[in-house]
């Protein structure tokens, strides 16, 4: 049965394009994974196996070599961990270069674009560059520079700020930024905060391709006239994408809330809909079939091209050239193998492409489409099969794209179907109206009446899609809120899929039945098993790793949590370390309870991230220091704690804030003194024989004055001041006597940690965030585990 399995899989053209895309994306995979040589080994013996059972031809297995070697060497060759530019960062400079990709987010204040760098000058260096790719971020609000929203595509410029290294993602379930730069060959962000205009002649690609993009501005600044916020970026957004046209915050998050965020960022289905009303356009005027299509596909280019080029575009573009193509030659493309060729030819152009969540998305739907539609969509009445597809093309895309929704988003939406099923008719003539417009609006003596004319009609229907969304988004439950699930589970789980569909394939279901309902079963049972949840009884303190600030979350043996400390607020009017980092890992594991929150003191690394988690889950309590601090950051927890009904508690000294199964949290506070940092609530984890001590920014001088309170010989110090001096002393250290010392520490201007305080901790294990990344102490019974997040592999591993 193998034999014959592996003869149909070399005979069928959809069947063999596939494996060979898929040999290929597992080579990228694996070599960025770190487990090239298992996986190389795994291969080696595939090969000895298909040899010795003559599974396959030498011919075969010779070229499948060959790509794993093309996937393995292109994939190797564009891993780096720097550039040349960012080795030089942090520091302040000018740098000059192009603007690269379309400048984005001018309407919520915060642009960004990714520039060519030529040469970086700076007080001590002046350096040329070989146009070197860095991410370029401006706070508009900020800015002294008003005028940021004028930046041109292509364009040259001097940008004046401060070139820094992307954040690490030392900690579990954070969003690695600088993956995300080097998917876009760059390795460095540049903060700037202020430009001028260089004159220079551009080259004939810059120049058309600045052409396109004033044309798609140009559209829409005439559609501006009778359309407003939100439907003209609506507008905008469904005929040129997300990446040429963002839509407001509010409007985001309501698309996201109903499941049709993905009609404001152009994917294939707009281009399909463009050439297929192009084609129709030129049927109108009966226009020759060959030189219709070889217009159809200039068209599909030059749209593309206006859409800043994201990954579902490409993939859409590519495979319509392609099939296009074959028309003009009388060749049929076959669906499957065209798609599967279109991947391999993407990921040899830049393998990293396989970590974009677009490039994902698009492929795993469209080869969901292409392999479940057949079954269901079978009507030769061209109405009846319109209204079949019309209702069950979302029901598919979602199943096919439930698990990476999950993924990466930790959210279902629950009527995403209905609504989407309401919002196909109308986006249909959106992009019709949208995009005739556009092309109509060219022709400058008519563009004001024909913008017009049509946004009678559309803007109605704009405002019709956006209620569609807040009907479906606003509805209880419209987001079930998930935790994250392995590769393994969504392996699983398209396993279970692919055998469900495979049953409707009648020749290749009568002749291996047997095997589909064998792999459906045990598919299923394993995936069930997975689902099953573990208890973990075990006491977990997380350092997370916040860089200079503190952020320390405490999960107990029975499952309730405690956060000491929540990290900073966004840098350059950012989201804040709690809502990336801490918000994202409580999202994972599902927990949505939060017992309390201990401030320290109202200093921003250390209440920075405060709001956000009152915001966002359910907090029972906070302890602070002082009730009326005059800080607009405190006033701002109060006011948040009030709304959300938050409890808000001032420490006092031998306050027991949590005592349940053993586990204890004490709160110490010293004489109140002029200085925040001395005012630092002390808190000590006891726990079993074990036990730990939180000092915030203390000083020596301040934890002197409680430390008869607390015990000798502790198991864990957090160390006061991200190991600044004046935090610790002899007569501490010599009393605490920890085992180990935590250092929360980050790139800083202040020396933090200090050599002294570092010489004060010398029979201490000291551990560090900024070298250790995320730490975690693991308590079970009378085992005492240390763990360190390893950010490449991303899982934890033993310190020792």
């Amino acid at each position: 049965m193998l034999k014959a399995f592996c003869a149909s899989i070399v005979q069928n053209k959809n069947l063999l394009m596939l494996l060979t895309a898929g040999i290929y994306i597992l080579a990228i995979v694996f070599t960025l994974s770190e487990l090239l040589l298992p996986f190389l080994i795994v291969i080696f013996l595939l090969i000895i196996l298909s040899l010795s059972l003559n599974l396959f031809s030498y011919k075969h297995l010779i070229i499948w070599s060959v790509i794993v070697f093309i996937g393995v060497l292109n994939t190797s060759l564009r891993l780096k961990d720097v550039d040349e530019l960012s080795s030089i960062a942090p520091l302040n400079a000018k740098v000059y270069g192009k603007i690269v990709t379309i400048p984005q987010g001018k309407a919520e204040g915060k642009i960004k674009f990714f520039f060519d760098v030529n040469s970086v000058e700076t007080d001590f260096l002046t350096k040329s560059f070989n146009d070197e790719k860095i991410l370029v971020s401006v706070n508009t609000v900020k800015s002294q520079n008003k005028n940021f929203n004028e930046l041109k595509l292509h364009n040259y410029y001097i940008l004046s700020g401060r070139i820094s290294q992307p954040f690490k993602a030392g900690n579990p379930s954070q969003f690695d930024y600088g993956n995300y730069l080097r998917n876009h060959n760059a390795y460095s962000v540049f903060y700037a905060d202020d430009f001028s205009v260089v004159e220079k002649e551009l080259s004939l690609k810059s120049k058309f391709m600045q052409r396109v993009n004033n044309y798609r501005e140009n559209i829409l600044e005439k559609h501006s006239k009778y359309l407003k916020s939100p439907n003209l970026e609506i507008l905008g957004g469904i005929v040129f994408g997300d990446d040429a046209v963002a839509a407001p915050k509010d409007v985001k998050e309501s698309f996201i809330h109903s499941g049709l965020l993905h009609i404001l960022a152009a994917s294939g289905m707009n281009v399909a809909f463009i050439f297929t009303f192009f084609f129709m356009l030129m049927s109108v005027f009966k226009i020759n079939y060959k030189l219709s299509t070889f217009l159809g596909m200039l068209t599909v280019i030059v749209y593309s091209m206006m859409t800043g080029l994201g990954a579902s575009v490409i993939r859409a573009t590519i495979m319509l050239l392609f099939v296009l193509a074959g028309k003009l030659i009388d060749r049929d493309a076959h669906s499957i193998s065209l798609l599967s060729l279109v991947a391999l030819l993407m990921l040899i152009y830049n393998p990293l492409f396989i970590n974009d969540v677009g490039f994902q998305l698009s492929f795993i739907v469209t080869f969901g489409l292409l392999i479940t539609g057949p079954i269901v969509i079978k009507s030769k009445n061209k109405i009846v099969a319109f209204i079949i597809s019309t209702i069950t093309i979302p029901i598919i895309a979602q199943l096919w794209v439930i698990p990476i929704q999950i993924f990466y988003f930790n959210n279902i939406s629950i009527y995403s179907v209905f609504a989407n099923i309401m919002s196909i008719p109308i986006l249909m003539v959106l992009s019709f109206g949208g995009f005739i417009s556009s092309l109509l609006a060219g022709i400058t003596p008519i563009a004001d009446v024909v913008c017009r004319s049509f946004d009678i009609v559309l803007n109605p229907l704009i405002t019709l899609l956006i209620n569609i969304s807040d009907f479906w988004g606003k509805l209880p439950l419209s987001t079930l809120q998930t935790t994250h699930p392995s590769i393994f589970q969504i392996l699983l789980y398209y396993g279970i899929l692919l055998s469900v569909i495979s049953m409707f394939y009648k020749d290749f279901c009568n002749k291996y039945l047997r095997v589909i309902k064998i792999s459906l079963s045990v598919l299923s049972f394993i995936l069930l098993i997975t689902l099953i949840p573990i208890k973990n009884s075990a006491l977990e303190i997380t350092a997370f790793d916040v860089g200079n600030a503190d952020a320390f979350m405490i999960k107990a043996p029975d499952n309730q949590y405690i956060f000491i400390d929540t990290g900073k607020v966004g840098f350059n009017g950012g989201k804040s370390q709690a809502e990336i980092i801490i918000l994202k890992y409580l999202k994972d594991i599902g927990v949505k309870k939060v017992n309390s929150v201990v401030i320290s003191h109202f200093d921003n690394d250390h209440c920075g991230g405060a709001v956000d988690l009152i915001k966002n889950l359910n907090v029972d309590s906070v302890y602070v220091t002082d009730l009326n601090h005059e800080s607009n950051l405190a006033k701002t927890i109060y006011k948040t704690a009030k709304f959300n009904n938050t409890q808000l508690v001032k420490a006092d000294n031998s306050q027991v804030i949590y005592d349940k199964n053993g586990l204890k949290l004490t709160n110490y506070i010293p004489t109140m003194r002029k200085s925040d940092n001395e005012n630092s609530i002390i808190t000590l984890l006891e726990y079993e024989g074990f036990s730990m001590l939180f000092t915030g920014d203390s000083t020596s001088v301040a934890l002197e004055e409680v430390l008869n309170y607390l015990p000798k010989n502790i198991d864990v110090l957090k160390v006061p001041h991200h190991g600044a001096d004046g935090g610790l002393n002899r007569n501490i250290i010599k009393y605490l006597a920890p085992k180990y010392s935590i250092v929360s520490v980050g790139e800083n201007k202040f020396g933090h940690p200090s050599l002294l305080t570092l010489g004060l901790l010398e029979g201490s294990e000291v551990l560090r965030t900024d070298i250790h990344n995320a730490i975690k102490i693991k308590i079970k019974g009378k085992d005492l585990e240390v763990l360190t997040f390893d950010n490449n592999r991303k899982f934890w591993r033993n310190y020792y």
